[in-house]
């Protein structure tokens, strides 16, 4: 049997000829508020990878200073400076050359993971299949939920009302953490507002102190409620265990799950019961690693939002397309944005995520939108 090696010797050579980053600022239909910050604009750096066959990825670094110490400014002189010269010439598909290059810079999390998302969809766009395809998984609707931003008791409930109305999202995730009580107030009014079967989760941004959580855990588990993310300050290892020791609501890593590493520590340690996967910041091949841990360890996760707008909502989407998660996806914020940059759009309707069919992530930039919202010229 002859074997047909024209295909094999057309992508073999393939290399990465160009990095790009370009910075846009999109504007949100409002402030995105949580316990630690506030974000009124999108202000991220489109990542495009260009191989030397043309092809083109894209991925989005969202800088998050008070998380990551990244800022836009950084984005672009870790990518034109450092990384860009590194990269450029490296075999396609070769992620570990790439991932050598990583290792011998710090930190950079956001860049590191838009560059290996953007080559992975510059990969996948060259052989004619999905991301989820090229990860192993396929396409198909996610179920989501949506995020109900620190404000008043009011403005929670009829922003919940009308999530549902309109999406029909049946799982929603609170942003809690600065007053214990004003949240057990609003979570039981938004309980008897959506009913028994809804799923809530809550995330605390490090708000509460490990006594705050105990003092408040009896109402959320009374509540039903399915996740309390990082409810104490991340460095506080000892007092989440505490806590998650005389809790039933899981506690879920996040700020305190950034890298594999820290991921296998809080597993380890007992401190989580769920793992909040941002691939915004962990890339595809780092997130690959910590659902392998969580698997590991018998423990669900799902993907998380680092207020993903469209290109990062498809780019996780996709990941989340490849396994079965036991809680709702927060990949709904690019319906906060005003515009995008991509020409294709992303729907959820019935609470469900519907990426747009085509290869990689299944979008490409809107070249007038792209320079409408570009902010270097």
């Amino acid at each position: 049997m002859t074997v047909d090696t024209s295909a094999y010797l057309r992508y073999r050579d393939l290399t990465v000829q160009r990095l790009e980053p370009i910075p846009v600022a999109i504007p949100l239909l409002r402030p995105i508020k949580w316990a630690r910050g506030e974000i009124g604009t999108i202000d991220n750096v489109v990542i495009v990878v260009t191989l030397s066959d043309g092809t083109r990825g894209i991925a989005d670094a969202p800088p998050r200073p008070t998380i990551y110490g990244e800022t836009q400014e950084s984005i672009l002189a870790a990518i034109g400076k450092h990384f860009a010269p590194r990269v450029e010439g490296l075999n396609a598909f070769d992620i570990d050359a790439l991932w050598q290059v990583f290792d011998a810079i710090a930190w950079n999390p956001t860049v590191k993971a838009g560059i290996d998302m953007a080559l992975h969809d510059a990969q996948a766009k060259a052989l004619g299949i999905s991301c989820a395809q090229l990860m192993g998984g396929s396409l198909r609707p996610l179920p989501v939920n949506w995020r109900l931003s620190l404000a008043d008791e009011h403005g929670m409930l009829a922003e919940a009302e009308s999530q549902m109305a309109r999406y029909g999202f049946r799982a929603f995730k609170v942003k809690c953490g600065v007053d214990r009580r004003k949240d057990v107030r609003i979570l039981r009014a938004l309980r008897k507002l959506v009913g028994a079967e809804v799923e809530i989760s809550i995330d605390c941004n490090q708000g509460y102190s490990a006594q705050d959580l105990i003092e408040a855990a009896p109402h959320f588990e009374e509540l039903g409620i399915a996740l309390v993310e990082e409810p104490v300050p991340a460095r506080d290892a000892a007092g989440k265990r505490f806590a998650a020791e005389r809790m039933r609501v899981p506690i879920s890593g996040d700020d305190s799950c950034m890298t594999p590493d820290d991921v296998l520590d809080q597993l380890k340690l007992g401190a989580i019961r769920a793992v909040v996967i941002k691939c915004a910041r962990t890339g595809y091949t780092q997130s690959r690693r910590i659902l392998e841990l969580a698997r590991a360890f018998y423990t669900p996760a799902h993907n998380g939002t680092q207020a993903d707008m469209h290109i990062g909502t498809a780019s996780g989407g996709h990941f989340a397309c490849t396994y079965c998660a036991l809680h709702a996806h927060e990949i709904s914020t690019f319906l906060d944005a005003q515009d995008r940059v991509c020409e294709q759009d992303i729907a959820i309707r019935d609470g469900l995520l519907h990426l747009p069919e085509g290869p990689g992530i299944g979008l490409t930039l809107d070249a007038a939108k792209l320079a409408r919202y570009r902010v270097d010229r």
